[in-house]
């Protein structure tokens, strides 16, 4: 498995977890508003849990990309390149 597709599970995870829901109904273009309904407390709440796991800091900036699960990937691939030395 790739460090792709390990990141992908493991977002899924958080947001399986995060939204109640099975694993199985995320893809990659699923919509954190338009498809699993997040308020923006939910949205707060994952942002603080995927900072937490990645060790990382998602900004205002960032969250406006993370509209689907892809977006979510790819603002955590860019952030821990960043803090990797």
């Amino acid at each position: 498995m790739s460090n792709n597709q390990i990141l992908y599970a493991e977002v899924k995870a958080l947001l399986a977890q995060a939204f109640a829901i099975d694993v199985e109904q995320l893809s990659s273009d699923t919509r954190l508003v338009d498809d699993l309904y997040a308020d923006s407390m939910e949205l707060l709440d994952l942002v603080l849990a995927l900072n937490e796991h990645y060790k990382i800091e998602i900004g205002p900036d960032d969250l406006l990309t993370m509209r689907t699960v892809d977006g979510v990937v790819a603002v955590i691939e860019r952030l821990t390149a960043v803090s990797c030395p």
